[in-house]
């Protein structure tokens, strides 16, 4: 069996402020990171150049947000530099393409 790795202290202080942000904190026994009212919020962090959003992800995240009645959502955070971080709140949906 895998292991899961362990998210960086930078990683869990991100995971932090987007709960202060958002007044969540204490739901800690769901699947995702974070679970407000109608939102599961599945958050992410790098101090890298970006951070690459993979189908899987997106997978997960939408099927453990459903299977709770909730909306998915992803926060991403990526350092800019000692004082900045930029963050992406991601609303995920998934629409059907029409056959013509």
């Amino acid at each position: 069996m895998k292991k899961k790795p362990r998210k960086s202290n930078t990683g869990l202080n991100f995971e932090k402020q987007v709960q202060r942000s958002i007044g969540s904190g204490r739901f800690w026994h769901t699947p995702l990171d974070i679970n407000y009212e109608d939102f599961c919020i599945e958050s992410k962090y790098t101090d890298g150049k970006g951070y690459r959003i993979s189908l899987e992800l997106l997978e997960k995240t939408w099927g453990e947000a459903l299977s709770m009645n909730k909306e998915p959502m992803l926060i991403v955070g990526i350092k800019r530099n000692d004082n900045q971080i930029f963050t992406l709140h991601c609303h995920i949906q998934l629409e059907r393409k029409e056959n013509k």
